[in-house]
């Protein structure tokens, strides 16, 4: 049995286990962007089978259908194009800052 489960056996005091926090942040950080990363794939599967089937929704044509997935791609472009210059703008806020 090891020394800190001795010490909860016996109702002493406990103190916090070493955990190198940068380590821990760094492995959270890479778990989150993995997970973002994936679940943006996903999203984009679904939406490209969503898109590929519009023609089967009652009342929607093949003009129509190409209508709605132009607006949609320029859509993405744009909010693309808004997080790339947010981004930037973020960068070089950072760069000044230190």
């Amino acid at each position: 049995m090891g020394k800190t489960l001795r010490r909860i056996r016996r109702g002493g005091e406990m103190t916090a286990l070493p955990v190198r926090q940068a380590e821990l942040a760094e492995a959270w950080n890479r778990g989150f962007h993995a997970g973002a990363k994936r679940q943006n794939e996903l999203d984009t599967q679904l939406m490209m089978e969503w898109l590929g089937k519009l023609e089967e929704i009652p009342g929607i044509g093949q003009k129509t259908a190409w209508k709605i997935r132009e607006h949609f791609l320029d859509f993405m472009k744009e909010k693309r194009e808004r997080n790339e210059s947010a981004l930037e703008q973020n960068n070089t806020a950072a760069d000044g800052y230190r």
